[in-house]
């Protein structure tokens, strides 16, 4: 049985703007269905990360302590070529990697990496963007610099890269655009005519449903709203296979650790 009872996700494709416009999704377990109970844009990074950490409980009442499966859609890391063009890298790992990045604009990392820009990672699947690519670096980049420093400061499991026992906060990488044709969800551009509108909540019913109309109006009409939902709900769907990427085995641990890997649901992958 799952240790958890909440839920969340983190649309991060506002990141490639200077004013990200990032939203958060929050659900809680009832009865064996996902509920969100907290959907809400975040105008800056470092909110996401106070809100990840600790925040979301103000939104949900959950006590101190309660543990939470995080849903983000960013790549957690580089294709591991990328590490042999760092220059004086101390630790060839996750961390290694991260703590560079952290360091260091978006902007002078890709310029620097010229030849990996359509490289994908080894770990890819469902058709995911190479994490250097013109339309998806800044939130590869700004992402993993985000998470270098959610760990320094609060107590958090970044799985398979940084795995942490015991941690109230958990986080895995998810792909809300992959998970629309791994569940089968129609309607997946931004609604624009009538009937378009009335189709899309009957389309996401049968994963979630909302605490509060307004939750489902902003899903409904927000791609970036409903796709934190979709992160939150591949999170839910992940529960308990947190060892996905072991259990597959299909490649190697070393890579894994090194690289990331996008959680699917686990349906979707027999």
């Amino acid at each position: 049985m799952s240790r958890f009872r909440y839920f969340g996700g983190i649309d991060w494709s506002g990141a490639r703007e200077p004013l990200s416009n990032l939203w958060t999704a929050v659900g809680e377990e009832r009865d064996g269905k996902l509920c969100i109970v907290a959907l809400c844009p975040q105008p800056f990074r470092a909110d996401v990360g106070s809100y990840v950490a600790d925040g979301w409980r103000r939104h949900t009442g959950a006590p101190e302590g309660e543990p939470i499966l995080w849903g983000a859609d960013f790549p957690f890391g580089l294709p591991a070529a990328a590490l042999s063009t760092i220059e004086g890298l101390k630790e060839r790992s996750w961390r290694g990697m991260a703590s560079w990045v952290a360091d260091r604009p978006p902007e002078e990392i890709r310029a620097g990496m010229e030849s990996l820009h359509k490289t994908p990672r080894g770990t890819d699947t469902g058709g995911a963007m190479a994490p250097l690519d013109l339309r998806l670096y800044k939130q590869t980049l700004e992402g993993i610099r985000s998470l270098w420093e959610l760990i320094d400061e609060a107590d958090v499991s970044l799985l398979p890269v940084a795995p942490k026992a015991d941690a109230p906060t958990v986080m895995i990488e998810v792909y809300p655009s992959g998970a629309v044709k791994d569940l089968g969800i129609k309607g997946s551009r931004v609604p624009s005519r009538p009937g378009e509108v009335r189709a899309r909540p009957a389309a996401l019913r049968p994963f979630f449903s909302f605490d509060h109309p307004s939750m489902e109006a902003a899903a409904c009409t927000l791609e970036d709203a409903r796709d934190a939902c979709l992160a939150c709900a591949v999170a839910w769907l992940c529960r308990d296979d947190l060892d996905q990427p072991f259990r597959l085995n299909r490649i190697p641990r070393i890579l894994l650790e090194l690289e990331g890997w996008i959680y699917r649901p686990p349906a979707a992958l027999g």
